[in-house]
Protein backbone atom coordinates (compact mmCIF):
# COMPACT_ATOMS: atom_id res chain seq x y z
CA UNK A 1 0.00 0.00 0.00
CA UNK A 2 0.96 3.82 0.16
CA UNK A 3 3.65 5.77 2.09
CA UNK A 4 1.94 8.47 3.90
CA UNK A 5 3.03 11.44 5.48
CA UNK A 6 0.20 12.56 7.88
CA UNK A 7 0.77 16.82 8.75
CA UNK A 8 -1.73 17.64 11.22
CA UNK A 9 -2.08 20.67 13.84
CA UNK A 10 -4.08 18.52 16.37
CA UNK A 11 -2.28 15.27 17.48
CA UNK A 12 -4.94 13.57 18.75
CA UNK A 13 -6.97 13.98 15.01
CA UNK A 14 -3.42 12.71 13.41
CA UNK A 15 -3.24 9.45 16.16
CA UNK A 16 -7.26 8.59 14.87
CA UNK A 17 -6.26 9.49 11.05
CA UNK A 18 -2.54 6.95 11.57
CA UNK A 19 -4.30 4.00 13.37
CA UNK A 20 -7.55 4.29 10.39
CA UNK A 21 -5.03 4.48 7.73
CA UNK A 22 -2.75 2.00 8.87
CA UNK A 23 -5.56 -0.76 9.71
CA UNK A 24 -6.14 -0.33 5.92
CA UNK A 25 -2.20 -1.42 5.17
CA UNK A 26 -1.11 2.02 4.64
CA UNK A 27 2.51 2.80 6.18
CA UNK A 28 2.68 5.98 8.07
CA UNK A 29 6.11 6.96 7.61
CA UNK A 30 5.47 10.15 9.43
CA UNK A 31 3.24 12.38 11.29
CA UNK A 32 4.36 16.00 11.73
CA UNK A 33 2.64 19.34 13.23
CA UNK A 34 4.66 22.20 11.13
CA UNK A 35 5.15 22.92 7.70
CA UNK A 36 8.47 23.85 7.75
CA UNK A 37 8.92 20.01 8.68
CA UNK A 38 6.16 18.69 6.58
CA UNK A 39 8.32 20.74 3.85
CA UNK A 40 12.16 18.41 5.43
CA UNK A 41 10.48 15.28 5.63
CA UNK A 42 10.01 14.30 1.55
CA UNK A 43 13.62 15.35 1.35
CA UNK A 44 14.55 11.98 3.34
CA UNK A 45 12.25 9.66 3.06
CA UNK A 46 9.78 10.44 0.10
CA UNK A 47 5.67 9.16 0.61
CA UNK A 48 3.54 8.74 -1.96
CA UNK A 49 0.98 10.84 -0.53
CA UNK A 50 0.54 13.47 1.91
CA UNK A 51 -2.35 14.13 4.27
CA UNK A 52 -2.37 18.62 4.89
CA UNK A 53 -4.15 20.10 7.29
CA UNK A 54 -4.56 23.73 6.30
CA UNK A 55 -4.27 25.58 10.10
CA UNK A 56 -0.53 24.09 11.45
CA UNK A 57 1.53 24.95 14.06
CA UNK A 58 4.06 27.90 12.49
CA UNK A 59 3.69 30.55 10.31
CA UNK A 60 3.82 28.71 7.61
CA UNK A 61 0.04 26.99 7.06
CA UNK A 62 -0.67 23.81 4.86
CA UNK A 63 -1.78 25.64 1.66
CA UNK A 64 2.16 27.12 1.82
CA UNK A 65 3.60 23.97 2.10
CA UNK A 66 1.90 21.92 -0.25
CA UNK A 67 2.69 24.37 -2.70
CA UNK A 68 6.49 23.95 -1.88
CA UNK A 69 6.04 19.83 -1.60
CA UNK A 70 4.18 19.97 -5.01
CA UNK A 71 7.08 22.11 -6.67
CA UNK A 72 9.84 20.14 -5.32
CA UNK A 73 8.96 16.99 -5.53
CA UNK A 74 6.09 16.84 -7.65
CA UNK A 75 3.95 14.41 -4.19
CA UNK A 76 0.16 14.47 -4.41
CA UNK A 77 -1.32 16.25 -1.38
CA UNK A 78 -5.29 15.67 0.41
CA UNK A 79 -6.39 18.56 2.41
CA UNK A 80 -7.95 18.15 5.76
CA UNK A 81 -9.19 20.69 7.06
CA UNK A 82 -12.12 22.58 8.92
CA UNK A 83 -12.15 25.68 6.57
CA UNK A 84 -14.91 25.75 4.62
CA UNK A 85 -14.80 29.59 3.11
CA UNK A 86 -14.36 29.99 0.04
CA UNK A 87 -10.93 32.37 0.18
CA UNK A 88 -9.26 29.46 1.44
CA UNK A 89 -11.07 26.85 -0.56
CA UNK A 90 -9.67 28.92 -3.69
CA UNK A 91 -6.33 29.26 -1.96
CA UNK A 92 -6.00 25.22 -1.90
CA UNK A 93 -7.61 25.37 -5.71
CA UNK A 94 -4.66 27.04 -7.04
CA UNK A 95 -1.77 24.19 -5.58
CA UNK A 96 -3.96 21.63 -7.70
CA UNK A 97 -5.07 19.20 -4.64
CA UNK A 98 -5.69 15.49 -5.21
CA UNK A 99 -8.41 15.72 -2.69
CA UNK A 100 -10.40 18.50 -0.24
CA UNK A 101 -11.83 16.41 2.96
CA UNK A 102 -13.91 18.66 5.62
CA UNK A 103 -13.66 17.24 8.90
CA UNK A 104 -15.31 15.41 10.39
CA UNK A 105 -15.15 12.97 7.92
CA UNK A 106 -15.97 9.48 7.84
CA UNK A 107 -12.62 6.72 7.58
CA UNK A 108 -14.59 5.36 4.07
CA UNK A 109 -14.36 8.57 2.61
CA UNK A 110 -10.61 8.91 3.50
CA UNK A 111 -9.85 5.68 1.52
CA UNK A 112 -11.82 6.46 -1.34
CA UNK A 113 -9.97 10.08 -1.60
CA UNK A 114 -6.80 8.56 -1.03
CA UNK A 115 -7.47 5.31 -3.51
CA UNK A 116 -8.51 7.80 -6.38
CA UNK A 117 -5.41 10.49 -5.64
CA UNK A 118 -3.12 7.96 -6.25
CA UNK A 119 -4.69 6.57 -9.22
CA UNK A 120 -4.38 9.73 -10.65
CA UNK A 121 -0.93 10.77 -9.84
CA UNK A 122 -0.03 7.48 -11.66
CA UNK A 123 -1.94 8.20 -14.72
CA UNK A 124 -0.92 12.07 -14.71
CA UNK A 125 2.82 10.43 -14.32
CA UNK A 126 2.19 8.36 -17.48
CA UNK A 127 0.40 11.08 -19.47
CA UNK A 128 3.56 13.40 -18.79
CA UNK A 129 6.43 10.81 -19.86
CA UNK A 130 4.34 10.03 -23.16
CA UNK A 131 4.44 13.94 -23.77
CA UNK A 132 7.59 14.25 -23.36
CA UNK A 133 8.53 11.32 -25.41
CA UNK A 134 6.64 13.20 -28.30
CA UNK A 135 8.07 16.46 -27.48
CA UNK A 136 11.52 14.85 -28.38
CA UNK A 137 10.28 14.03 -31.78
CA UNK A 138 8.57 16.45 -32.91
CA UNK A 139 10.61 19.83 -31.37
CA UNK A 140 13.90 17.65 -32.71
CA UNK A 141 12.97 17.70 -36.23
CA UNK A 142 14.15 21.51 -36.68
CA UNK A 143 17.76 20.32 -37.06
CA UNK A 144 19.66 17.20 -37.73
CA UNK A 145 17.90 14.42 -36.79
CA UNK A 146 18.26 10.76 -36.44
CA UNK A 147 16.05 7.98 -35.01
CA UNK A 148 16.53 4.21 -34.39
CA UNK A 149 15.20 1.43 -33.12
CA UNK A 150 15.91 -0.41 -29.68
CA UNK A 151 19.38 -2.28 -30.99
CA UNK A 152 20.73 1.09 -33.26
CA UNK A 153 19.66 0.42 -36.44
CA UNK A 154 18.42 3.96 -38.18
CA UNK A 155 14.53 4.35 -38.70
CA UNK A 156 14.71 7.92 -39.78
CA UNK A 157 17.62 10.36 -40.76
CA UNK A 158 16.20 13.92 -41.96
CA UNK A 159 18.01 16.00 -44.73
CA UNK A 160 20.11 18.01 -42.89
CA UNK A 161 21.47 14.68 -40.41
CA UNK A 162 21.96 13.21 -44.34
CA UNK A 163 23.87 16.42 -45.84
CA UNK A 164 25.89 16.68 -42.23
CA UNK A 165 27.03 12.78 -42.29
CA UNK A 166 27.53 12.66 -46.07
CA UNK A 167 25.08 9.22 -46.39
CA UNK A 168 21.76 9.38 -49.08
CA UNK A 169 18.69 8.92 -46.69
CA UNK A 170 17.62 5.66 -48.34
CA UNK A 171 21.27 4.11 -47.88
CA UNK A 172 21.30 5.00 -44.11
CA UNK A 173 17.93 3.60 -43.20
CA UNK A 174 18.85 0.00 -42.00
CA UNK A 175 22.23 0.87 -41.05
CA UNK A 176 23.53 0.86 -37.83
CA UNK A 177 24.07 4.24 -36.33
CA UNK A 178 27.64 3.42 -35.48
CA UNK A 179 28.35 3.46 -39.46
CA UNK A 180 26.64 6.50 -40.08
CA UNK A 181 27.42 8.57 -37.33
CA UNK A 182 31.32 8.54 -36.69
CA UNK A 183 32.26 10.51 -33.87
CA UNK A 184 35.84 11.37 -32.77
CA UNK A 185 37.97 13.19 -30.21
CA UNK A 186 38.84 16.87 -31.38
CA UNK A 187 42.08 16.58 -29.18
CA UNK A 188 43.68 12.89 -30.13
CA UNK A 189 41.22 12.60 -33.55
CA UNK A 190 40.33 9.15 -33.23
CA UNK A 191 37.52 7.33 -32.78
CA UNK A 192 35.51 7.37 -29.68
CA UNK A 193 32.35 5.21 -28.74
CA UNK A 194 29.33 6.50 -29.73
CA UNK A 195 26.63 7.38 -27.20
CA UNK A 196 23.61 6.40 -28.63
CA UNK A 197 24.87 2.85 -29.05
CA UNK A 198 26.00 2.95 -24.98
CA UNK A 199 22.61 4.42 -23.97
CA UNK A 200 20.33 1.32 -25.70
CA UNK A 201 22.67 -1.40 -24.42
CA UNK A 202 22.83 -0.01 -20.64
CA UNK A 203 19.53 1.68 -20.65
CA UNK A 204 21.26 4.43 -19.08
CA UNK A 205 20.70 8.24 -20.52
CA UNK A 206 22.28 9.04 -23.11
CA UNK A 207 25.05 10.97 -22.56
CA UNK A 208 28.21 12.57 -25.24
CA UNK A 209 31.60 14.41 -24.35
CA UNK A 210 31.78 18.11 -23.47
CA UNK A 211 33.12 18.52 -27.71
CA UNK A 212 33.35 16.04 -30.50
CA UNK A 213 33.81 16.41 -33.75
CA UNK A 214 31.68 14.13 -36.40
CA UNK A 215 33.44 12.31 -38.87
CA UNK A 216 31.59 12.81 -42.27
CA UNK A 217 31.92 10.10 -45.19
CA UNK A 218 34.18 12.12 -47.00
CA UNK A 219 36.66 12.60 -44.46
CA UNK A 220 35.51 15.72 -43.21
CA UNK A 221 35.59 16.85 -39.66
CA UNK A 222 32.46 19.32 -38.36
CA UNK A 223 32.35 20.40 -35.12
CA UNK A 224 28.69 19.25 -33.78
CA UNK A 225 26.38 19.81 -30.75
CA UNK A 226 23.65 17.52 -30.02
CA UNK A 227 20.95 15.92 -27.39
CA UNK A 228 19.87 12.70 -27.57
CA UNK A 229 17.55 10.41 -25.81
CA UNK A 230 16.12 7.00 -24.92
CA UNK A 231 12.49 6.30 -26.21
CA UNK A 232 10.41 4.38 -23.99
CA UNK A 233 6.75 2.92 -24.58
CA UNK A 234 4.33 2.29 -21.31
CA UNK A 235 5.85 -0.28 -19.61
CA UNK A 236 9.23 1.65 -19.77
CA UNK A 237 11.01 -0.78 -21.91
CA UNK A 238 13.28 0.87 -24.62
CA UNK A 239 11.91 0.93 -28.04
CA UNK A 240 14.71 3.06 -29.69
CA UNK A 241 16.76 6.48 -29.69
CA UNK A 242 16.25 9.85 -31.13
CA UNK A 243 19.35 12.50 -32.04
CA UNK A 244 19.52 15.99 -32.87
CA UNK A 245 22.35 17.72 -33.51
CA UNK A 246 23.79 20.70 -35.07
CA UNK A 247 27.10 21.79 -36.85
CA UNK A 248 28.44 24.75 -34.95
CA UNK A 249 31.24 25.91 -36.61
CA UNK A 250 30.15 29.43 -37.59
CA UNK A 251 29.37 29.52 -33.32
CA UNK A 252 33.09 28.74 -32.80
CA UNK A 253 34.20 31.25 -35.39
CA UNK A 254 31.94 33.64 -34.29
CA UNK A 255 33.33 32.96 -30.38
CA UNK A 256 37.59 32.98 -31.97
CA UNK A 257 36.61 36.60 -33.53
CA UNK A 258 35.16 38.07 -30.09
CA UNK A 259 38.47 36.32 -28.21
CA UNK A 260 41.09 38.11 -30.68
CA UNK A 261 38.92 41.12 -30.94
CA UNK A 262 39.26 41.52 -26.95
CA UNK A 263 42.66 40.46 -27.41
CA UNK A 264 43.29 43.12 -29.97
CA UNK A 265 41.39 46.21 -27.82
CA UNK A 266 43.87 44.68 -24.68
CA UNK A 267 46.83 45.10 -27.00
CA UNK A 268 45.95 48.44 -28.58
CA UNK A 269 45.11 49.83 -25.03
CA UNK A 270 48.89 48.80 -23.76
CA UNK A 271 50.41 49.80 -26.69
CA UNK A 272 48.58 53.50 -25.63
CA UNK A 273 50.22 53.13 -22.42
CA UNK A 274 53.43 52.41 -23.29
CA UNK A 275 53.71 55.12 -25.63
CA UNK A 276 52.13 57.97 -23.21
CA UNK A 277 54.19 56.93 -20.09
CA UNK A 278 57.30 57.71 -22.59
CA UNK A 279 55.96 60.90 -22.50
CA UNK A 280 55.90 61.07 -18.75
CA UNK A 281 52.59 61.59 -18.66
CA UNK A 282 51.70 58.62 -16.77
CA UNK A 283 48.17 60.01 -15.39
CA UNK A 284 46.64 60.46 -18.98
CA UNK A 285 47.61 57.00 -19.76
CA UNK A 286 45.63 56.00 -16.69
CA UNK A 287 42.77 57.98 -18.18
CA UNK A 288 42.91 56.79 -21.45
CA UNK A 289 42.99 53.63 -21.00
CA UNK A 290 41.31 52.69 -18.07
CA UNK A 291 37.70 52.71 -19.40
CA UNK A 292 38.41 50.18 -22.16
CA UNK A 293 40.43 47.91 -19.88
CA UNK A 294 38.03 47.81 -17.50
CA UNK A 295 34.85 46.88 -19.85
CA UNK A 296 37.52 43.94 -20.92
CA UNK A 297 38.72 43.05 -17.63
CA UNK A 298 35.73 42.83 -15.45
CA UNK A 299 32.27 43.12 -17.56
CA UNK A 300 30.63 40.23 -19.21
CA UNK A 301 30.87 41.07 -23.24
CA UNK A 302 27.37 39.61 -23.35
CA UNK A 303 24.95 40.13 -21.13
CA UNK A 304 26.72 42.90 -19.56
CA UNK A 305 26.79 41.83 -16.07
CA UNK A 306 30.01 41.20 -13.85
CA UNK A 307 32.31 38.44 -14.76
CA UNK A 308 33.71 35.64 -13.30
CA UNK A 309 36.65 37.35 -12.40
CA UNK A 310 35.36 40.33 -11.01
CA UNK A 311 33.19 38.15 -8.99
CA UNK A 312 36.60 36.28 -7.55
CA UNK A 313 38.31 39.44 -6.71
CA UNK A 314 35.05 40.81 -5.25
CA UNK A 315 34.28 37.90 -3.33
CA UNK A 316 38.07 38.11 -1.34
CA UNK A 317 37.51 41.77 -0.66
CA UNK A 318 33.63 41.08 0.94
CA UNK A 319 34.79 38.21 2.48
CA UNK A 320 37.87 39.79 4.59
CA UNK A 321 35.70 42.74 5.68
CA UNK A 322 32.84 40.80 6.22
CA UNK A 323 34.87 37.95 8.39
CA UNK A 324 36.60 40.94 10.32
CA UNK A 325 32.91 42.04 11.50
CA UNK A 326 31.45 38.70 11.85
CA UNK A 327 28.98 39.22 9.38
CA UNK A 328 26.27 37.09 7.64
CA UNK A 329 26.84 36.93 3.66
CA UNK A 330 24.51 34.57 0.88
CA UNK A 331 25.20 33.40 -2.60
CA UNK A 332 22.37 32.42 -4.96
CA UNK A 333 23.87 30.28 -8.31
CA UNK A 334 21.17 30.66 -10.93
CA UNK A 335 20.97 27.54 -13.58
CA UNK A 336 19.09 28.09 -16.70
CA UNK A 337 17.06 24.33 -17.30
CA UNK A 338 17.53 22.56 -20.19
CA UNK A 339 19.49 25.21 -21.90
CA UNK A 340 21.61 22.63 -24.18
CA UNK A 341 18.06 21.45 -25.42
CA UNK A 342 17.19 25.40 -25.76
CA UNK A 343 19.82 26.17 -28.16
CA UNK A 344 19.65 22.93 -30.09
CA UNK A 345 15.72 23.63 -30.97
CA UNK A 346 16.13 27.46 -31.59
CA UNK A 347 19.75 28.13 -32.44
CA UNK A 348 22.79 29.44 -30.22
CA UNK A 349 21.47 33.66 -31.32
CA UNK A 350 18.59 32.73 -29.28
CA UNK A 351 20.19 31.27 -26.67
CA UNK A 352 22.42 34.49 -26.31
CA UNK A 353 19.28 36.46 -26.71
CA UNK A 354 17.54 34.68 -24.09
CA UNK A 355 20.75 34.95 -21.59
CA UNK A 356 20.17 38.84 -22.04
CA UNK A 357 16.40 38.82 -21.08
CA UNK A 358 17.67 36.60 -18.31
CA UNK A 359 20.38 38.78 -16.98
CA UNK A 360 18.57 41.95 -17.43
CA UNK A 361 15.41 40.07 -15.32
CA UNK A 362 17.72 39.06 -12.32
CA UNK A 363 19.38 42.37 -12.39
CA UNK A 364 15.99 43.74 -11.88
CA UNK A 365 15.17 41.82 -8.82
CA UNK A 366 18.77 42.67 -7.31
CA UNK A 367 18.05 46.27 -6.77
CA UNK A 368 20.86 47.62 -3.85
CA UNK A 369 23.70 48.57 -4.83
CA UNK A 370 25.53 46.36 -1.92
CA UNK A 371 24.34 43.11 -3.93
CA UNK A 372 26.34 41.99 -6.81
CA UNK A 373 25.15 39.79 -10.26
CA UNK A 374 27.90 38.19 -12.04
CA UNK A 375 27.79 35.78 -14.62
CA UNK A 376 29.45 32.43 -13.29
CA UNK A 377 29.71 30.08 -16.17
CA UNK A 378 28.07 29.84 -19.51
CA UNK A 379 24.63 29.19 -18.06
CA UNK A 380 24.80 30.17 -14.56
CA UNK A 381 24.26 33.22 -13.27
CA UNK A 382 25.79 34.32 -9.25
CA UNK A 383 24.41 36.98 -6.95
CA UNK A 384 26.32 37.61 -3.60
CA UNK A 385 24.11 39.52 -0.74
CA UNK A 386 26.48 40.80 1.79
CA UNK A 387 24.50 41.20 5.27
CA UNK A 388 22.24 38.82 4.35
CA UNK A 389 21.15 35.42 6.09
CA UNK A 390 19.67 32.56 4.01
CA UNK A 391 16.10 33.70 4.43
CA UNK A 392 16.55 36.45 2.98
CA UNK A 393 18.65 35.15 0.03
CA UNK A 394 15.53 31.97 -0.26
CA UNK A 395 13.38 34.79 -0.44
CA UNK A 396 15.44 36.85 -3.13
CA UNK A 397 15.53 33.19 -4.85
CA UNK A 398 11.98 32.93 -5.00
CA UNK A 399 11.70 36.72 -6.57
CA UNK A 400 14.55 36.11 -9.35
CA UNK A 401 12.85 32.54 -10.20
CA UNK A 402 8.92 34.12 -10.21
CA UNK A 403 10.45 37.16 -12.42
CA UNK A 404 11.87 34.72 -14.96
CA UNK A 405 8.61 32.91 -15.70
CA UNK A 406 6.57 36.42 -16.36
CA UNK A 407 9.07 36.89 -18.96
CA UNK A 408 6.80 33.45 -20.74
CA UNK A 409 10.00 32.79 -22.46
CA UNK A 410 8.67 29.58 -24.62
CA UNK A 411 10.61 26.73 -24.50
CA UNK A 412 9.31 23.33 -25.76
CA UNK A 413 12.50 21.34 -25.21
CA UNK A 414 12.03 21.76 -21.65
CA UNK A 415 10.58 18.96 -19.03
CA UNK A 416 9.46 20.93 -16.31
CA UNK A 417 7.73 23.83 -18.00
CA UNK A 418 6.61 25.25 -21.56
CA UNK A 419 8.43 28.22 -20.67
CA UNK A 420 12.03 28.93 -19.67
CA UNK A 421 12.95 28.30 -15.59
CA UNK A 422 16.11 28.54 -13.17
CA UNK A 423 17.02 26.14 -10.69
CA UNK A 424 18.99 28.06 -7.87
CA UNK A 425 21.01 27.31 -4.71
CA UNK A 426 21.49 29.31 -2.20
CA UNK A 427 23.87 29.30 0.44
CA UNK A 428 24.88 31.27 3.43
CA UNK A 429 27.27 31.79 6.47
CA UNK A 430 29.58 34.08 8.81
CA UNK A 431 32.82 34.22 7.38
CA UNK A 432 35.48 34.24 9.89
CA UNK A 433 39.03 34.69 9.81
CA UNK A 434 40.20 30.87 8.77
CA UNK A 435 37.12 30.38 6.52
CA UNK A 436 37.25 30.53 2.82
CA UNK A 437 34.45 32.06 -0.21
CA UNK A 438 35.61 28.92 -1.68
CA UNK A 439 33.28 27.03 1.01
CA UNK A 440 30.11 28.63 0.81
CA UNK A 441 30.18 28.31 -3.22
CA UNK A 442 30.77 24.97 -2.55
CA UNK A 443 27.74 24.61 -0.94
CA UNK A 444 25.71 26.82 -3.19
CA UNK A 445 26.95 24.53 -5.82
CA UNK A 446 25.71 21.63 -3.84
CA UNK A 447 22.26 23.43 -3.54
CA UNK A 448 22.17 23.95 -6.86
CA UNK A 449 23.05 20.23 -7.78
CA UNK A 450 19.86 18.99 -5.55
CA UNK A 451 17.28 21.47 -7.40
CA UNK A 452 18.42 19.81 -10.70
CA UNK A 453 18.67 16.56 -9.65
CA UNK A 454 15.13 16.86 -8.37
CA UNK A 455 13.67 17.96 -12.00
CA UNK A 456 14.49 22.14 -12.31
CA UNK A 457 12.53 24.89 -11.46
CA UNK A 458 13.10 24.83 -7.63
CA UNK A 459 15.15 26.51 -5.10
CA UNK A 460 17.39 24.45 -2.52
CA UNK A 461 19.21 25.85 0.37
CA UNK A 462 22.16 25.47 2.35
CA UNK A 463 23.47 27.02 5.46
CA UNK A 464 26.15 26.83 7.33
CA UNK A 465 27.77 27.02 10.56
Amino acid sequence: MAKILIVENEMLVAWHIQEALEKLGHNIIASVTSGIEAIQVPAAIKPDLVLMDIQLEDNFDGIAAAQEIHDRYDIPVIYLTAHTDDDTLQRALKTNPFGYLIKPFQEKQLHITITIALHRHQLEKYLEDTKQQLVNTITSVRDATIATDHQGYITFINSTAASLTGWHKKKAIGKNINRVLTLINPKTHKEIKNPVVQGIQRGTNIKFPNSCLLLAKNGKEIPISETAALIRNGNGEIVGSILVFQDITKQQQIYATRQQREFDLLKTSATKVNRIIQQKEFSQAVAVVQPEMLSVAFVDNLTQVANRCYFDNYMKREWKKLAQGETPISLVLCDLDFFKAFNQIYGYQAGNDCLQKVACAIRQVVESPENLLARYSDKEFVVVLPNIRVTGGMWLAQKIRARLKQLKLTHVGSTVNNYVTLSLGVASMVPHLGSSPATLMAAAKEALAQAKAEGGDRVIIRELD
